[in-house]
């Protein structure tokens, strides 16, 4: 007996050598970014993992400091509801989070910390590979939150022929309208009621996180959609909310939340390992 069958058994995946990043949210059972990230890193032989991690609201300033302290920690993904709040705590914005003070993904330089904000171009490269033809249509925007307000940045630089925003916190889709108008002053745009028909539109957009909860919740008090839509929920779990439901059944083009993850993973995992 050589006691090699009472040697520890063990994984090729991860090590005292792996480099960590996380994705942080409120809450976080429903992302998606572990598994996809993850699978980037493997797929260009970097030896790193994404885990999720649950920062709760009312600990979030308090404890991010400590978070973005640990030694071997190389970046950091954000979801709701922290992409306003982790904001502030960057020594350097990207180009879209300068315009909308909110960031999606954080990485570790040489000079400090920087963010930026990945959602709208996501979103945007996903309608696109589903054909959607953004320049010249009438888009409805539902939520005026972090990933809401990069949304109608992305949205707004296709040159659409008019945005809506519609958020139940008003003063806030009047905030995103004000901050589009004044960075494409060109641009129909303009906060809106829930009410609004969205038939009146060619592309309909959840970007709140209503129906990530509770799966029969709509974004909208509707009940039918009109087929020429295009409806995007970038909502991630379940993976069909109540509004694509709707959709599908009504024959429109449906574009999934996990298809934006999907369309900015390459982009997300090239500026994470941004040295």
């Amino acid at each position: 007996m050589t006691g090699d069958q009472f040697a520890p058994q063990s994984v090729d995946y991860i090590s005292g050598k792996t480099r960590l990043f996380t994705i942080v949210g409120d809450p976080i059972a429903q992302v998606r970014s572990p598994e996809f990230v993850t699978h980037e890193f493997v797929r260009r032989g970097i030896d790193a993992i994404v885990l999720p991690m649950h920062l709760t609201a009312d600990r979030f300033d308090d404890l991010f400091p400590a978070v973005m302290a640990i030694e071997n920690l190389d970046g950091l993904i954000i979801t709701v509801p922290f992409k306003k709040r982790a904001a502030p705590f960057m020594q350097r914005l990207g180009p879209q989070a300068q315009i909308t003070q909110t960031v999606s993904v954080l990485s570790k330089r040489r000079d400090g910390w920087i963010g930026e904000m990945f959602d709208g171009l996501g979103c945007v490269a996903a309608l696109r590979r589903r054909g959607v033809q953004v320049a010249g249509a009438r888009i409805m925007l539902l939520g005026a939150g972090g990933a809401g307000a990069a949304i109608a940045v992305a949205l707004a630089s296709q040159r659409p022929k008019s945005l809506r925003i519609v958020d139940p916190d008003v003063g806030r889709a009047a905030a995103s309208a004000q901050m589009i108008a004044q960075a494409f002053p060109e641009l129909d745009v303009a906060a809106a009621a829930a009410s609004l028909d969205p038939d009146l539109f060619d592309v309909l957009i959840n970007a709140s996180p209503v129906g990530m909860l509770d799966r029969d919740a709509c974004p909208l008090p509707i009940d039918r959609i009109s087929p020429h839509l295009a409806v995007m929920d970038i909502v991630m779990m379940p993976d069909e909310t109540r509004l694509l439901r709707m959709a599908m059944a009504a024959g429109c083009n449906v574009i999934y939340g996990r298809e934006m993850l999907g369309s900015q993973v390459s982009a997300v995992v090239d500026f994470l390992t941004t040295a």
